[in-house]
């Protein structure tokens, strides 16, 4: 890592307003659509990567995390009580009018269960709790999915990255060749991952 990255890192994983941007970051991304534009879980696994190369606590970016995901949650289920499908209509973009119907279908099939189901699918995030608003789900029983949802995904993103981390640090020196042998590898998992999600999220 370059010394001035290192160094600009050191300064902000030392500040309070560090954690708070994790948790406006896990907020943003459980807000409907707005979490559609906010890689939230990527960021949320550097961010345990960074407290694996001591830039951070893990346990402070997972609290602040957690906190984000109750909070974005929250919203979209109050956007969804108080505006429902008026502001699926003149809002929601068209392209995004399928995916809103599946988190419809796949809220009605597994009910509260739901609820923490979609925290791990990010296309559904922000959209099965605004789904659940839309139509009154009981506020009580959304709150206890959502809380275990929450935590549940606070700790496991940052947590990936922390270990990820640490595992690699464990491992000897590798040879050059081997090294970008894995490095493509790798590459290749997640561009097919990648165009894998895209193709089950096209609108059919």
């Amino acid at each position: 890592m370059e010394s001035w990255l290192e160094n600009l890192l050191s300064q902000l994983t030392s500040t309070p307003w560090y954690y708070l941007l994790i948790l406006v970051i896990a907020t943003c991304e459980g807000i409907t659509l707005v979490g559609l534009l906010v890689p939230g879980s990527a960021l949320c696994i550097a961010i345990g990567a960074l407290a694996a190369s001591g830039h951070g606590q893990l346990e402070l970016s997972c609290a602040a995390a957690a906190t984000g995901a109750l909070c974005g949650d929250l919203i979209s289920y109050l956007l969804g009580a108080r505006f429902g499908p008026p502001l699926a209509q003149s809002v929601f973009p068209s392209r995004s009018k399928p995916l809103l119907r599946r988190a419809q279908l796949f809220f009605t099939a597994h009910g509260g269960k739901s609820l923490v189901f979609a925290r791990f699918f990010g296309p559904l995030r922000g959209l099965v709790p605004f789904v659940a608003g839309s139509v009154h789900f009981p506020a009580a029983t959304l709150a206890s999915y959502t809380l275990l949802a929450s935590i549940a995904w606070g700790i496991s993103y940052p947590l990936m990255g922390y270990v990820g981390l640490k595992s690699w640090q464990q491992i000897p020196f590798l040879h050059v060749g081997k090294s970008l042998f894995f490095l493509t590898g790798l590459c290749i998992i997640v561009v097919l991952a990648i165009r894998l999600t895209r193709h089950r999220n096209r609108p059919k």
